[in-house]
C-alpha cells in the first residue's frame, strides 16, 4: 500500500495535491500525537508535526462534541529548493489540512472520552473537494480502521489527471464524486456535467465547485457590511475572526479571501489558528503593526492578545444573527469572549451599494444554491468594475507593433505610472459603470491604496509577465518571417555568428512559451541558411552548438 501511495506522489499528487493522511490521537496524559501517517516516510519537521497535532483538535473551550469538520493552513518549514515568490508558487509554501474530529463520551473510554482526528494533508486549496473527500473517508476509517485509508489511496491512483474545463466522476470507497475543474473560460458558476446513470451505480455526490462552499450562509451575519469587507480584503488589511468553533472560523476566513475573486488573494491567511502555533508570537506581537493576514481563532486568550488589531469579527453562537459595527474601544477583555460584533474604525471609500439591499431582502424561500450564485455573481461584478479600467490601462502600455524589430531585442511592457493611470480615470468608463451598479464614492483614492497592496502587486506581476511573453512571441514570429537571405548578403562574419546566437536564443525561448513547432521549424531553416555563409573552417567548430 505504501507503493500505491508513492504512485500518487509521483502522478496524481501533482494534479490533485494530495500529500498525506494523518491520524492524530489525544491522550489526557500524553497530549496530542500522530499515531499513524501515510506514507510512513512522509517528510515533516518536528515543528510541522507539532503544529498539525494542535490544529487537528478544536480548542478545549470550543465545546465541540460528536463530529466536527474544518480546515487549516500551515507554512512549510523546509522546501527542497527555493521557490519563486509569484502567483504560481505561493501555494507551494503551505500545507492545507482537512480535519474530521470525533469526540465521544462513554464510561468504557479511558477517562470517559474518545478524541481522535482524521487529517488529510494537501498542497492545493481545493476546499470543497477535499472537505467532501474527508467526509467520505473519515467515517469509514472510524468504523473499519486503516483499511479504509488504504482503499481510498488506491482509489486516488485511478483518478484521471486534472484538465481545466472538464467534468469528472471519480470512485471513492464505494461512492462517486462528481465535480468540474474550472478554466479561465468558465462563468462564475459552472454547471456540472450530468453523466448517464446506471441502475446499479451509486448516486454521485455532486460538487458545484471544487473551491467554494455556501458563501451566503457564511456571510449572512455580515451581509450589511459586505462593501466594507470587500474593501478590507482588497486592500490587504489585517482581519481576525473570533468564532465559537474551528468550523465557523475556517468557513468565514475562506469566504473572506474569496470576496475579491476572480482577483487572487495575495496575502497569508489561516482559517484556524491556535496559541500553540510556532508563528503565534509573530502574529500577536504589539511591537509592530499587525501582519497583512486574515486569521481565524477560537481560544478566548486571543480576545486580549489581538485587541490591537484594527478589524475584529466576533461571531455569535447564533449564525443567523446580524452583527453590528462596533467601536474597537468597546472590544475589551471584560468579557471572556467579547461581545459579538464587527469591530472596526475603517472608513470605506465607496458608499453602500443599493444592490446589496436586494440580497438582504431576498426571498427567504429561495434555495441556498440560488442565494450563493446571486451573491457570488454580485461580488464578481464588483471586482470586475474595479479591474476593467486597470485592464484597459495595461493594454495602453503595450508597445506598438511597428516598434518590433526582428533583429533587435523585443520591447517590454512600459512602466506602470500610478498618477498617469489615476488621470486616465477621467476618460474611462469606471464612473459610468460604477454608477449603473449603484456604486459611488472616492474611486481614485481607493485605486491609490489598492495599487500599493500585495493584491495589486501580484496581479500586475502576472499581467506584466503575460504581456512580455506575448511581445516575445510576436517578436519571434517576425523573426521567422524575416528575409534572412537578403539580410546576410552584406554581413561580416562576426555579424553572422551573432545572428546565429540570437536565433538559437529565440529557439530556446520558444520552449518557455509553449509548443510552437511551426515557428521552431522556421528558426531551424534560418540557422541552416546562415551556416552556409560561415567559413568552412569555422563551421566544424560551431556547428554542434547550432544543430537542433
Amino acid at each position: 500500500h505504501t507503493a500505491s501511495y508513492r504512485n500518487i506522489s509521483s502522478g496524481i499528487n501533482a494534479e490533485y495535491g494530495v500529500a498525506a493522511v494523518a491520524i492524530v490521537n489525544f491522550d489526557l496524559e500524553l497530549g496530542q500525537s500522530i499515531e499513524h501517517i501515510e506514507p510512513p516516510d512522509f517528510p515533516l519537521t518536528e515543528q510541522e508535526r507539532l503544529n498539525i497535532c494542535y490544529l487537528a483538535f478544536p480548542d478545549s473551550n470550543s465545546g465541540c462534541s460528536g463530529d466536527t469538520c474544518y480546515h487549516f493552513r500551515i507554512r512549510k518549514e523546509y522546501t527542497v529548493a527555493k521557490q519563486r515568490d509569484d502567483i504560481c508558487s505561493r501555494d507551494s509554501h503551505f500545507y492545507y489540512g482537512y480535519v474530521f474530529f470525533r469526540q465521544l463520551k462513554g464510561e468504557h473510554f479511558k477517562r470517559g472520552y474518545f478524541q481522535k482526528s482524521f487529517v488529510l494533508l494537501t498542497r492545493k486549496p481545493y476546499i470543497n473537494l477535499y472537505n467532501n473527500i474527508v467526509q467520505v473517508i473519515a467515517p469509514q476509517f472510524f468504523e473499519s480502521g486503516k483499511v479504509a485509508i488504504e482503499v481510498a489511496l488506491h482509489n486516488f491512483t485511478c483518478w484521471e489527471p486534472i484538465e481545466p474545463g472538464k467534468s469528472y466522476q471519480v470512485p471513492l470507497l464505494g461512492q462517486v464524486l462528481s465535480f468540474h475543474i474550472p478554466s479561465v473560460k468558465d462563468k462564475t458558476q459552472s454547471k456540472v456535467k450530468e453523466f448517464p446513470g446506471h441502475v446499479m451505480a451509486p448516486k454521485p455526490v455532486v460538487l458545484r465547485s471544487i473551491m467554494e462552499h455556501e458563501v451566503y450562509n457564511t456571510l449572512r451575519p455580515l451581509l450589511p457590511h459586505l462593501g466594507i469587507l470587500w474593501e478590507l480584503v482588497l486592500l490587504s488589511e489585517p482581519i481576525v475572526v473570533f468564532g465559537p468553533s474551528p468550523s465557523a472560523t475556517s468557513s468565514l476566513v475562506q469566504t473572506l479571501i474569496s470576496l475579491i475573486a476572480p482577483l487572487r488573494f495575495a496575502n497569508d491567511y489561516r482559517p484556524y489558528f491556535t496559541i500553540h502555533d510556532s508563528e503565534f508570537q509573530e502574529f500577536t506581537s504589539k511591537t509592530h503593526a499587525p501582519s497583512r493576514i486574515v486569521l481565524g481563532v477560537t481560544n478566548p486568550y486571543f480576545n486580549k492578545a489581538l485587541q490591537h488589531w484594527p478589524n475584529v469579527i466576533i461571531l455569535d453562537t447564533d449564525p443567523t444573527k446580524t452583527l453590528k459595527i462596533l467601536n474597537p474601544k468597546e472590544h475589551s477583555s471584560s468579557s471572556l469572549r467579547g461581545k459579538p460584533g464587527f469591530y472596526t474604525r475603517y472608513k470605506p471609500f465607496l458608499s453602500k451599494d443599493k444592490n446589496v439591499k436586494k440580497l438582504l431582502r431576498g426571498d427567504r424561500q429561495r434555495p441556498a444554491e440560488v442565494e450563493n450564485i446571486m451573491l457570488r455573481r454580485y461580488l464578481t461584478e464588483l471586482t470586475h468594475t474595479l479591474m476593467i479600467p486597470l485592464e484597459q490601462f495595461i493594454s495602453s502600455l503595450m508597445p506598438l507593433h511597428k516598434q518590433l524589430n526582428p533583429f533587435r531585442q523585443p520591447p517590454l511592457l512600459q512602466q506602470f505610472q500610478q498618477e498617469t493611470f489615476i488621470q486616465s480615470l477621467n476618460d474611462s468608463s469606471v464612473k459610468m459603470n460604477s454608477e449603473l451598479k449603484g456604486l459611488r464614492g472616492n474611486w481614485k483614492d481607493l485605486y491609490r491604496k489598492f495599487i500599493k497592496s500585495p493584491n495589486f502587486e501580484m496581479w500586475f506581476q502576472s499581467k506584466r509577465t503575460e504581456a512580455n511573453q506575448r511581445l516575445e512571441l510576436l517578436h519571434i514570429e517576425q523573426l521567422c518571417e524575416a528575409d534572412i537571405y537578403s539580410w546576410k548578403a552584406d554581413k561580416h562574419e562576426v555579424e553572422i555568428v551573432d545572428m546565429l546566437l540570437w536565433i538559437r536564443d529565440r529557439y530556446d525561448a520558444l520552449g518557455r512559451l509553449g509548443t510552437h513547432c511551426e515557428l521552431q521549424e522556421h528558426l531551424r531553416h534560418h540557422l541552416v541558411s546562415l551556416m552556409e555563409v560561415v567559413p568552412t573552417d569555422m563551421q566544424a567548430t560551431i556547428r554542434p552548438a547550432f544543430t537542433l
